[in-house]
């Protein structure tokens, strides 16, 4: 009895989510009641706060369900490389794209979270964690561009570090023009050439010595 009550919490949680995601995306997240998402989901109002402190509690939860099943897989920076580091960025960021453009519920959270929510009041929280996973990624994207300074595929002179803001500047940018632009163009297909582009032009010529301009 105890674990089939367990089972019907966890299914009760996730058909709030299911429901937060809907009433999130139609109306926006200020706009949004959690009576409004208690309905959809077929619940009391009381079971949204049992299961959540506030609306933000309950948004943080729908960000981590679609998001984290990815995070370690991208963002992990102790995982062993598969590939030279440059490959291996080119390969994660091109995974990010292509996860973005098949997974429907991933697309509804970047959605929500880039342009259906006002980062004030009770949403600081929601901008913190949003501005960790960037940094998560930042980072990732620096670790692997110093193994490849180290190696010699990278300039002397170049800043990991700025490599690294500028990498994710160009694929968080091509996701958030996507969404907005009503998915008017193969996102893969325009952005895995940039993000190649972009990462040839900060390598060292293996003839030459020099970088690629």
């Amino acid at each position: 009895m105890a674990r089939r009550t367990k089972e019907e919490a966890l299914q009760t949680r996730q058909a709030i989510i299911d429901a937060a995601e809907i009433v999130f995306d139609a109306r926006g997240v200020s706009e949004a009641s959690l009576q409004e998402i208690a309905e959809v989901a077929g619940v009391t109002r009381g079971a949204v706060y049992w299961h959540f402190r506030d609306k933000a509690d309950l948004f943080n939860a729908l960000m981590d369900r679609a998001i984290l099943p990815f995070e370690q897989r991208w963002l992990d920076d102790k995982a062993a490389a598969r590939m030279p580091p440059l490959q291996e960025l080119e390969a994660i960021a091109a995974d990010m794209l292509r996860a973005t453009s098949r997974d429907e519920r991933l697309q509804r959270a970047v959605s929500i979270s880039s342009q259906k929510l006002s980062y004030v009041d009770e949403f600081g929280s929601v901008r913190e964690r949003r501005l960790a996973v960037l940094a998560r990624a930042r980072k990732r994207f620096e670790v692997l561009l110093s193994e490849a300074q180290r190696a010699g595929a990278l300039p002397a002179d170049a800043q990991p570090s700025h490599a690294a803001r500028a990498l994710l500047a160009l694929v968080d940018g091509l996701v958030v023009h996507w969404m907005l632009d009503g998915r008017s163009f193969n996102l893969c297909r325009v952005g895995e050439p940039a993000v190649r582009h972009m990462l040839a032009g900060m390598a060292v010529s293996p003839s030459t010595g020099l970088a690629l301009a």
